[in-house]
């Protein structure tokens, strides 16, 4: 089960987009979750979810603004910086988590106080 606290260090560990876009292993991925969704690569970098409708937001993705992708039990996660695509790798669930407004002032981010 992915917690709160959870998707909280996987926010923590990719902060900005991976350097190499092989390092991410996005073909593994894709195959994996290929019986349950249709994902495809386009030729300039860009990852269409053909499952969802035509005008959703999280459909296309530009790959190098992945930060990573982590294979749980039941999901593929596909970070980015401020949210993460849960896909099924069980069924066609997707599931979206926004990543939550810091709304602390200066001192509050110093002095980690909310």
């Amino acid at each position: 089960m992915i917690t709160e606290q959870v998707i909280r260090e996987i926010y923590k560990k990719f902060k900005k987009p991976n350097r190499k876009p092989e390092d991410l292993n996005l073909d593994h991925f894709v195959n994996l979750l290929r019986n349950n969704h249709t994902i495809t690569v386009s030729e300039p970098g860009e990852v269409i979810i053909g499952n969802l409708e035509e005008f959703n937001p999280f459909r296309r993705f530009l790959i190098r603004s992945l930060t990573g992708i982590l294979e749980f039990d039941k999901v593929v996660a596909f970070v980015f910086k401020n949210h993460i695509l849960f896909l099924g790798k069980e069924d066609d669930s997707i599931r979206v988590h926004i990543k939550p407004e810091d709304k602390r002032g200066l001192f509050g981010r110093i002095f980690n106080r909310h």
